[in-house]
């Protein structure tokens, strides 16, 4: 038929207009004008090895078998590199909406598996296909589901797509944390690395910016196995801890590294560049605020890999309107380590450079108006004193810890002086002159400075708990108290029961009731119940007794509440002078030695 007979006039009147309105509508209900058949491919990104699975294969296959049932009208649709779990597809929405439509005669698809691996959605298509009436064909399964037995087919082939996906998931986690106890990387490698692949390197971070770029492949990167030291980008992470720690922000950093470029040691100018993501939206020509936090967060350049909490599987859909299903979420932050091990890689900071980069972390605010509001950090509060309050009557006038009203500074305030300024800033402009007693006033004169430098009292605070060695005489003490909250009375009780029956034996043994080898076989047997009670030789002691090994390093771990809590425990008091000086420490009574107090 030529192109003019199928030419439609405007309608002259309303209703000739309704009547070719409701004539278009019943050639639609009854088929007559549609004749498209859809073809649908999908390919995820772990099937892009199966020769079976292609891209190229699929639709050939189906609409091969399309065209032998004469269809003349093919449309594609594809989806690569998209999950089956869900209906979340941008050409799988447009199939959806063409079906409602009634736009299609037919969908195709080479195997069942290529529509859906969620049974439950793949039923919901199969009825959205039969109440349009469109047809839906699996060219390998040859499934027709309105008998019985296409039925069955049906359910259990899509019972075994979706365990196919649950199953992947359960040794995706399992290879991942294999990986981790390895000490391989899992995803991306960080900034500051590559996979040392430099004869085949398309990084952006190669070509013009390395200079090994096009040279042999490192051989300590094990084929791209493990990640290796990039030559230029070592200097970024060293330069980010540097500044982070001077207390910059993550937008601050990254402004500095966009704006500038910078001499490295062997003399080379260069303008340090950001690693792109795969998965990101961003241009990874300049470097944000989030890269930052991910480079200050990540243990990974300490030579670390960390473990991080994973959603659960998502196989929750809706034909209709997918994106309205929100994605499960960890059951903790994403960002929580759950696991570090010791990687193959070479670090780029200290261990304890990446825990003071933490600290500061944790203490910044998360909402503008805290973040105006500098938190209080005061490790000393409690067993700080001043010196010179003691010095002149023996007083024990603590320092309180404080910050500044427009600065992040820190510092801390005799309580004697602090309380004569709050009374004097209460009484508000006066022209009375305050009567006050002549000891009062020499005593505040002798303070030099009314605030005291918090870090420089904490670094001396440091000094000393450096010095501690924790006795091994206490492990069974404070592995009792870890594992109990009885403490020790727990396993005394324990050995006394143990002991009693040993003794009743012996007494059984002397009274001549059993004999020598009984005897002795009960007595080993008791003992070794005896050796197993120390808490220290515990399995899950054996996790945190190295900690007890390294206080320092156990002290850096520890957040400011839990410091200020253990201080109570070792010390009575540190005196600090006017300068911030510590002057005088007393300890109770079991640390006093451990300290070398006199």
């Amino acid at each position: 038929m030529s192109s003019q007979s199928n030419r439609i006039n405007p309608p002259s009147s309303f209703e000739e207009l309704k009547s070719l309105i409701r004539f278009e509508i019943q050639q639609i209900e009854q088929g007559k004008q549609v004749d498209t058949w859809a073809v649908y491919t999908r390919l995820s990104r772990e099937e892009t090895q199966g020769y079976s699975y292609s891209l190229e294969i699929q639709p050939d296959r189906a609409e091969a078998y399309a065209r032998e049932k004469g269809a003349s009208d093919i449309r594609i649709y594809s989806d690569p590199y998209q999950t089956g779990r869900n209906s979340r597809r941008k050409d799988l929405q447009k199939l959806i909406l063409d079906i409602k439509a009634r736009r299609v005669k037919a969908v195709v698809v080479h195997r069942l598996d290529r529509l859906y691996r969620n049974l439950e959605s793949q039923l919901e298509f199969v009825r959205l296909c039969k109440k349009h009436n469109v047809q839906f064909i699996s060219v390998t399964e040859q499934i027709d589901p309105e008998t019985w037995w296409g039925r069955l087919v049906l359910y259990v082939l899509g019972a075994m797509a979706e365990m196919y996906v649950r199953q992947t998931s359960e040794r995706t986690r399992e290879a991942k944390s294999e990986r981790i106890r390895r000490g391989l990387p899992n995803g991306n490698i960080p900034l500051g690395y590559c996979n040392g692949l430099c004869s085949t390197c398309t990084d952006v971070q190669g070509l013009g910016y390395c200079p090994r770029f096009g040279t042999p492949d490192r051989v300590e990167s094990q084929r791209g196995r493990i990640a290796v030291v990039h030559p230029i980008d070592r200097h970024v992470i060293t330069l980010v801890a540097h500044l982070y720690q001077q207390h910059w922000s993550y937008l601050e950093i990254a402004s500095y590294l966009n704006r500038n470029k910078f001499t490295l040691p062997d003399g080379t100018v260069v303008k340090f560049k950001p690693r792109k993501a795969a998965n990101s939206k961003s241009t990874g020509n300049e470097f944000s605020r989030d890269s930052i936090r991910a480079l200050v967060a990540t243990p990974f350049h300490t030579g670390l890999v960390a473990r991080y909490p994973r959603p659960a599987l998502d196989m929750e859909d809706n034909l209709d309107d997918p994106n309205e299903v929100k994605s499960p979420r960890p059951e903790i932050s994403r960002r929580q380590i759950l696991e570090l091990q010791q990687g193959q890689h070479e670090p780029l900071l200290p261990l304890e450079t990446w825990q003071r980069m933490q600290q500061i972390r944790k203490g910044k605010s998360s909402t503008p108006t805290r973040a105006a509001r500098p938190r209080n950090q005061s490790t000393l509060t409690g067993v700080a004193r001043c010196w010179e309050c003691y010095q002149h009557d023996g007083r024990a006038s603590p320092l309180r810890g404080s910050t500044g009203s427009k600065k992040a500074t820190r510092y801390y305030r005799c309580a004697t002086l602090h309380n004569r300024y709050a009374k004097k800033a209460k009484r508000g402009t006066s022209d009375l002159k305050p009567q006050t007693d002549p000891l009062t006033e020499e005593l505040l004169a002798s303070h030099a400075r009314s605030c005291l430098p918090a870090a420089q009292m904490e670094d001396q605070l440091q000094a000393l708990i450096d010095t501690l060695v924790i006795p091994k005489e206490w492990n069974d003490m404070i592995m009792a108290h870890y594992l109990s909250d009885e403490g020790l009375s727990e396993f005394d009780r324990e050995g006394h029961n143990l002991r009693a029956s040993l003794n009743r034996y012996r007494q059984l043994y002397l009274a001549g009731h059993i004999d020598q080898a009984e005897f002795d076989a009960q007595a080993l047997h008791i003992g070794r119940q005896l050796q197993s009670l120390k808490p220290s030789v515990r399995v899950e002691a054996q996790e945190v007794l190295p900690q007890l090994r390294d206080f320092p390093m156990l002290w850096q771990n520890l957040n400011d509440g839990e410091k200020r809590n253990l201080l109570g425990t070792m010390l009575q008091a540190v005196y600090f002078d006017s300068q911030g000086n510590m002057q005088k420490v007393i300890a109770h009574t079991p640390f006093k030695e451990l300290f070398g107090l006199s």
